[in-house]
């Protein structure tokens, strides 16, 4: 008996089947360049949403499926048929259902268990790959193997993500060519990143992918040998297809027409965040369009893709039109952009290739019933292309890590498609099939042996041919596999095992026996990873950052969920090879053997990748994907039913496939329900539609099964991602230099709209922290001296203030004080969120220190001192605190020597000593500790030789720090001019070598650019020029002054300084001609009339100079 399905149960497939479609298409595709993160985030947000809309559909269904059984009239039990088995026994018998519930109960459990639990399960800042976002991923396969009833729909399934990765590989192959309509930070020429920002992201998708893409290719090979000429319709096939490419390259132009839009128009809001993913869900209708027969007899090409896409570019038109006329918006125009601004040119040809499409499509005959040799070798060709894309694409990202994974699977899926070609023609009787297979798979064999052979002997040989090979750009990367003295192999190195100070990973898992087995929970390296975080490390990544990976899937699966969560993980991952080689061997149909064989190489790619990778939203979303069309293509190929469904015909279930040889069935093949392939029925076919109503209670039920939906989406999922877009907003106000009331009442209301969207992100607390303390110094840069701290503040009550005028009143009723005391609370509130974030403690420690240096209070200093001591058994190898740490209890010495406490204070100084001597070792290559070291010689110890000793230390590792404060160390120095001029002697050296480094760069790279290093290189001369003075030799301070001021001839400082030198050697004229030069160019420069008005003074002051 067929199942019945009523109009919302088939509505409710149609929304599932569409969300994982465009799932597929716009987690790899979109990024958001209003928020403030862009990539996985966002994606994340995106999959989260699409999963609950899926399971949503897939509840309302089963709600009607179940309201519809109970209408219908009971029936006389057949007292000789078996009893069926209860529900939870037939949902046990899914294959990959026992293992997928254990997955999400050990999911559940470690982050009940986690030590942040609350980030474990929404996930973090930079990721949100929290337990939510790790179930959204099971829920979309849930709703696939639910919901699909037919090959056509897994065949979509495929269709759409060979698609997908084309799109990404197109747009990363651009940024190769330099035709990239976006001006990233980062270099995306060398290595791309098209659109996951990462170079080993996009390669780790697109590789899951490429198994499929040789499936469709072998698949119409296969075909196109059965299929029948086009004898006499060859135009006609010609045209179709000419159609079909107008509607494809219609989607791949919207994309692109979007991305240049994106690129060359600024809004003062997020008005066009809907741009992108609604061009992709366009693009997304009109491919879907490719995977219908519509072009066959009996079909029509759907109408509503060509309506989405004309409706989206009419909306588009007139909100574009609409927003020209104010000051909202505004169109790139100094060259960042150049290449993205004919985006209306692109805009405009997709919408003709859709008109053209459809035309064509609306007026060409059909084509035969039966596909033709021409159209399958065109399905060929098209597959071939989007191979050789994709490959291409994979090379140019230069990942190793990729590389491996795609070798794995490429592996895999050959030599499984060879080895099943050749048991087809022993079971058929084709001995010259049967020779050429064996030859082929012998020969394939030989090579991946040679090839793995030639990879070892690349890695561990010094010979000069495999030196000279380690020099070719790309392929020589592949010759560094086991290089860890540098670069991404040490740093995965230190991470997994550590230096000498601390034990990476490893010691993480080892630490604590109960959490060895639970994990510290999802989410949870960032902060977990403190204690044990090699500080050799932050001479190779950024200092102070903790990684939040430890760039192998397994060992982050046992930081963060244990043995159990490794054994669920290895378990499911075992299980789904078992079914696949189940269904690989008892599948008949050559299709659905390949497709198996792609399913396992895809799964095959993303296994070994993740040995040395991280696993990213668009990846895992495949694998699930995978497993999910797995399952229900096992079902659809008749080894199985699921959740008791009643069997049909085959055929029924199927589209026309293209006549194939078929191997005899094999005896067994199909006896046991519940393994895979030993289903004694099929997938049914398409159920018969029932016109019957629903009652009225059922649509109260499905209405509030929606709703629930709905609210998850926005309050879960989009406030997220409008909090985000909210911050990036508040960003850009609060980096603008210099800052005034206007721009931090910009920002501060941008981050008061955050943190209301988000209030559980203490992400955004820092930052509002932040803004607070800088509203504290306008105000006091103000006259306003009012810096004591104000009572019974909170944030609730800063929230409050929602409007932008009661943000203006605030600023201008405020004073110093209060908005350091409300910063206070905000980052009390972000610790009290995360605890255990060093970087919370890091950031009290701070205000209060930044308080002391306003209010000389004592009790600021203190505080400060006990939030940094707080944070050392958190991040206790970290040497920045260790050093902000020390900084303070010097602060605490000096203050306590100045009262007369002399006891107290060389205490602090000793406690102070301690810790720098600590943090020097630690990291001997961090030249802030020695800045601090002979700060403390010089202030607490009063040895000023052992003070410079440390200068030079730090000059020679890295002379920012030293330069930064040259004016207060060499005022501590006057008393030794000797030691100034070692100083000098250093100083005066490093400006030579750096010179001639910055002539070499200049000669030999024709696209450096020099702006960054002429500028470091000025302060060199500047402070060369500086200690000359200090140090009594006036007159050699001349040249680094000219030469500064040369390199950066708009630097008033500079310029001055020059001039009072030359003035000083009694050369007024040189001096006055100096004054004359900057003003010059000082003229037209924004913020510079002060400036310009010093420097006229000066000359009035050299003109009497030279008058005398």
């Amino acid at each position: 008996m067929q199942q019945m399905q009523t109009t919302v149960g088939r509505w409710c497939e149609r929304i599932a089947e569409a969300c994982w479609l465009l799932a597929l298409t716009i987690i790899p595709l979109y990024f958001n360049l209003y928020s403030a993160r862009h990539f996985e985030p966002d994606k994340a947000i995106m999959l989260r949403s699409l999963a609950l809309v899926a399971l949503a559909a897939v509840v309302i269904r089963a709600l009607d499926q179940l309201i519809m059984r109970g209408e219908q009239p009971a029936r006389a039990p057949d007292p000789d048929a078996p009893a069926p088995p209860p529900a939870w026994r037939r949902m046990l018998q899914v294959p990959l259902a026992v293992p997928t519930l254990l997955y999400i109960g050990v999911f559940l459990f470690t982050t009940i268990t986690s030590v942040v639990p609350l980030v474990s399960f929404w996930g973090s800042y930079q990721r949100m790959q929290g337990t939510y976002t790790n179930i959204s991923y099971i829920m979309l396969a849930f709703a696939i193997v639910a919901v699909v009833q037919r090959r056509e729909q897994v065949e979509r399934i495929v269709t759409l993500s060979i698609l997908t990765a084309v799109a990404v590989a197109s747009y990363g192959i651009m940024q190769h060519l330099r035709l990239d309509p976006l001006p990233w930070q980062g270099d995306v020429v060398i290595r791309i990143a098209s659109t996951m920002g990462n170079a080993i992201f996009v390669a780790a998708y697109m590789i899951m992918v490429l198994p499929f893409a040789l499936y469709r290719m072998l698949i119409a090979l296969g075909a196109m040998r059965k299929a029948q000429p086009a004898t006499g319709r060859v135009g006609n096939e010609l045209l179709w297809t000419l159609a079909r490419g107008l509607l494809l390259v219609a989607g791949f132009t919207l994309l692109l027409a979007m991305l240049k839009f994106g690129a060359v128009v600024r809004t003062v809001d997020f008005r066009y965040w809907w741009v992108l993913p609604g061009a992709i869900s366009c693009a997304t209708a009109l491919w879907w369009l490719l995977t219908t027969n519509f072009d066959r007899p009996g079909s029509r090409i759907a109408l509503w893709p060509g309506l989405l896409v004309l409706g989206y570019m009419l909306f588009f038109g007139f909100q574009f039109a609409a927003s020209a006329d104010g000051n909202v918006q505004m169109l790139i125009t100094d060259g960042t952009a150049e290449r993205a601004q004919d985006w209306w040119a692109w805009l405009l040809a997709a919408g003709l290739a859709t008109a053209a499409g459809y035309a064509l499509a609306l007026l060409l005959p059909q084509r035969l019933a039966q596909t033709t040799r021409l159209g399958m070798g065109m399905e060929a060709a098209a597959a071939g292309v989007a191979t050789i894309v994709i490959l291409a694409a994979i090379f140019f990202t230069q990942s190793r890590g990729p590389w491996l994974g795609l070798a794995a699977g490429g592996f895999v899926f050959l030599s499984l498609a060879l080895w099943q070609g050749l048991r087809r023609a022993k079971a058929q009787g084709m001995a010259r099939e049967r020779r050429l297979l064996q030859g082929l798979l012998g020969t394939w064999v030989a090579l991946n042996l040679a090839g793995g052979a030639f990879l070892i002997a690349f890695n561990l040989s010094d010979a000069p041919f495999f030196e000279e090979l380690r020099e070719v750009p790309y392929l020589g990367r592949m010759g560094q596999l086991l290089e860890v003295d540098d670069g991404t192999g040490l740093v995965r190195v230190l991470i997994w095992r550590g230096d000498e100070h601390a034990g990476g990973s490893v010691a993480l898992i080892q630490s604590d026996p109960l959490r060895t087995l639970i994990g510290w929970g999802p989410e949870s390296m960032f902060v977990a990873f403190n204690p044990f975080y090699p500080p050799a490390l932050a001479n190779i990544e950024a200092r102070g950052a903790s990684p939040d990976r430890a760039h192998q899937a397994q060992i982050d699966e046992l930081i963060t969920r244990g043995f159990l969560g490794f054994a669920s993980h290895i378990f499911l991952l075992l299980s789904f090879g078992l079914l696949s080689w189940r269904l690989l061997h008892r599948s008949n149909e050559w299709r659905w053997q390949l497709f198996f064989i792609a399913c396992l190489s895809a799964v095959v790619c993303h296994i070994v990748e993740g040995f040395t990778g991280i696993p990213i939203v668009s990846t895992l979303m495949m694998f699930w994907v995978v497993l999910g069309i797995t399952v229900a293509g096992g079902a659809l190929a008749g080894h199985y039913q699921i959740m008791g469904q009643p069997a049909a015909a085959a055929v029924a279930a199927e589209p026309p496939a293209a006549p194939t040889n078929e191997a005899p069935p094999r005896q067994g093949a199909v006896k046991r329900r519940g393994a895979a392939g030993r289903g004694a029925g099929v997938r049914p076919a398409a159920p018969r539609s029932l016109q019957k109503t629903p009652p009225a209670g059922a649509f109260l039920a499905y209405g509030l099964v929606a709703f629930v939906a709905l609210i998850g989406v926005v309050v879960f999922n989009l406030n997220p991602i409008r909090a985000d877009m909210r911050f990036q907003q508040g960003q850009s106000a609060a980096q603008r230099t210099p800052q005034s009331a206007e721009t931090l009442t910009i920002a501060l209301t941008s981050y008061l709209d955050t943190v209301r969207l988000n209030p559980r992100e203490d992400f955004y607390y820092l930052n509002l922290g932040r803004v607070l303390m800088s509203a504290a110094e306008v105000l006091r840069a103000q006259g306003i001296e009012t810096i004591a701290a104000v009572p019974n503040v909170s944030v609730e009550s800063l929230l409050q203030r929602s409007d932008q005028n009661e943000v203006v009143a605030f600023i201008q009723q405020g004073t110093p004080g209060m908005m350091l005391s409300y910063a206070e609370a905000v980052l009390l509130r972000a610790h009290a969120l995360n605890p255990l974030n060093k970087d919370h403690y890091a950031n009290l420690g701070r205000l209060h220190t930044y308080w002391f240096r306003w209010t000389n209070d004592r009790a600021h200093l203190e505080e400060a001192a006990a939030w940094y001591a707080r944070v050392t058994p958190i991040a206790p190898q970290d040497v920045i605190l260790l050093n902000e740490r020390a900084a303070t209890l010097m602060a605490l010495g000096d203050y306590t020597r100045n009262a007369g406490e002399e006891e107290a204070a060389q205490g602090y100084y000793e406690q102070a000593a301690e810790l720098l001597q600590q943090a020097a070792s630690f990291d001997q290559r961090y030249a802030d500790t020695f800045v601090r070291l002979g700060d403390l010689a010089r202030n607490g110890l009063n040895d000023l030789d052992l003070a410079v000793e440390n200068y030079l230390i730090a000059i020679r590792l890295s002379h920012q720090p030293v330069s930064n404060a040259i004016e207060n160390i060499s005022s501590g120095l006057a008393e030794r001019r000797d030691l100034i001029m070692q100083l000098h002697e250093v100083y005066a050296e490093l400006s030579a070598t750096r010179e001639a480094q910055l002539a070499e760069r200049m000669a030999n790279d024709p696209n450096f650019n020099p702006a960054s290093m002429k500028n470091d290189l000025a302060l060199l001369h500047a402070v060369t020029g500086l200690l000359a003075v200090r140090g009594g030799e006036t007159a050699l301070a001349l040249e680094p002054y000219e030469r500064a001021s040369e390199l950066d001839p708009t630097s008033f400082i500079y310029s001055r300084n020059y001039a009072l030198i030359l003035s000083d050697t009694l050369r007024h004229d040189a001096a006055i001609s100096e004054t004359h030069r900057l003003i010059d160019a000082l003229q037209g420069l924004p913020d510079k009339e002060q400036n310009i008005a010093e420097s006229e003074q000066l000359i009035r002051y050299f003109e009497f100079l030279a008058s005398q």
